[in-house]
């Protein structure tokens, strides 16, 4: 008979009993039971141990691969100019009114009388000693008859004394006469011509006053004003006309004190009236600044076809010189803090905040004074959505800022 050890795990039937029928003991069996149990945990901790072990540096397969890092985007495409030279205009600034380069008051001369004609308008152009306005001269010219044949008196008088005095004269050198007669005729003579020339005076004063009553222009230029009326009655002084002489206007524009000694006589100005603009020319700059504005004024004298009007407020633009500047495209511009600022893109391709010190703007350029050196490039289209240090794109294409 072979022998069985209680070590020996019986195999298929024999699992629960020997081959013999004798039953395997109690201990036996639960001894077989514990390996089963514990050989599978064992297994599975060999394999947590292995996976733990592993290198970190070989990582999971998969099928997705994850980025690391993410990488950085441009927040925009822009344009880009570069920091030029260009020639800039440089020019003062003033506001004012256009007013008459002379103005002239036409007044009556001649008091106590009516008037009967008014023979222009305003706005009317006239000419030197055109008729402007009539008065009632009917008394005067009576006086003037009267006059007139008090002097036709006078004359004859005269006349009548002079003969009487030749006569004597002959008779005193033959001594015939007395000497207080000779004299008495001298007197008489003397007196007749005297009174003719106080005569005739003052016929020609009423002939004056006559003249008086025709109102006429001075000089050629343009009715402003009319205050004559059919009717009124005149008195010395009163004022009839307004008139532009010879109808030229002029633009009183005043600028700041600190601008006038760049300003010269004959500099060429442009004046802006809402839409029309017109060419002038600076023709006198006041020796005197008003203490309360600081403000100079600065009379630009305008052509007669300007089509403005005395009264009408105007910018003035006057050009001083020219000069080689540093300037940018004005749409690179941007404000930061109240501030004027360009956009800078350095070699990396993000951008910088520059603020700026800028001066004359001119046809879409604006000087600079400071912030930015020649060569630079700045942002020009796209400026106003950018951050300091945003990454940009900068356009392919050729763009150019506006010539």
């Amino acid at each position: 008979m072979t022998e069985r050890f209680p070590t020996d795990r019986p195999t298929g039937a024999d699992a629960n009993s020997h081959t013999d029928g004798i039953p395997a003991p109690a201990g036996a069996r639960r001894h077989w039971r514990t390996v089963t149990i514990a050989l599978p945990l064992v297994l599975i901790a060999a394999g947590l141990a292995a996976y733990a072990a592993a290198p970190a540096s070989a990582p999971a397969q998969s099928s997705t691969a994850v980025p690391a890092r993410a990488e950085a985007r441009p927040a925009l495409t822009v344009s880009v100019a570069g920091v030029e030279t260009r020639r800039i205009t440089r020019s003062v600034v003033g506001t004012g009114s256009v007013a008459a380069w002379q103005p002239l008051t036409v007044a009556a001369e001649i008091a106590g009388l009516r008037i009967v004609e008014v023979t222009v308008d305003e706005g009317d152009r006239v000419t030197a000693g055109q008729v402007l306005a009539r008065f009632e001269d009917a008394i005067l010219q009576a006086q003037h008859a009267q006059y007139e044949a008090a002097a036709l008196e006078a004359e004859a008088n005269a006349l009548n004394a002079q003969a009487e005095l030749r006569r004597a004269q002959e008779l005193q050198a033959g001594r015939n006469i007395a000497e207080a007669t000779f004299q008495q005729r001298q007197m008489t003579a003397r007196a007749t011509e005297a009174r003719l020339g106080m005569i005739r005076a003052q016929r020609d004063e009423v002939k004056a006053r006559i003249a008086q009553t025709v109102v006429r222009a001075p000089t050629d230029g343009i009715v402003a004003k009319r205050t004559a009326l059919v009717g009124t009655v005149s008195s010395v002084g009163a004022e009839l006309f307004k008139m532009i002489r010879d109808g030229r206007v002029e633009l009183q524009a005043q600028v700041p004190e600190l601008d006038l000694a760049s300003v010269a006589v004959g500099q060429p100005v442009k004046v802006v009236h809402g839409d029309t603009v017109v060419a002038g020319r600076v023709r006198l700059v006041a020796p005197v600044v008003d203490p309360a504005t600081r403000l100079g004024t600065v009379y630009v004298a305008l052509p007669a076809d300007s089509g403005l009007k005395p009264g009408m407020f105007a910018n003035a633009e006057i050009v001083t010189g020219s000069a080689e500047v540093l300037a940018v495209p004005q749409e690179a511009l941007v404000f930061r803090d109240g501030r004027p600022a360009a956009f800078a893109v350095g070699p990396d391709g993000r951008v910088a905040v520059k603020l700026l010190d800028t001066g004359t703007r001119q046809d879409g350029w604006v000087e600079v004074r400071g912030g930015l050196g020649r060569g630079e490039r700045i942002v020009f289209a796209g400026a106003g959505f950018l951050n300091d240090g945003d990454l940009v794109r900068i356009d392919s294409a050729d763009a150019r800022p506006p010539e």
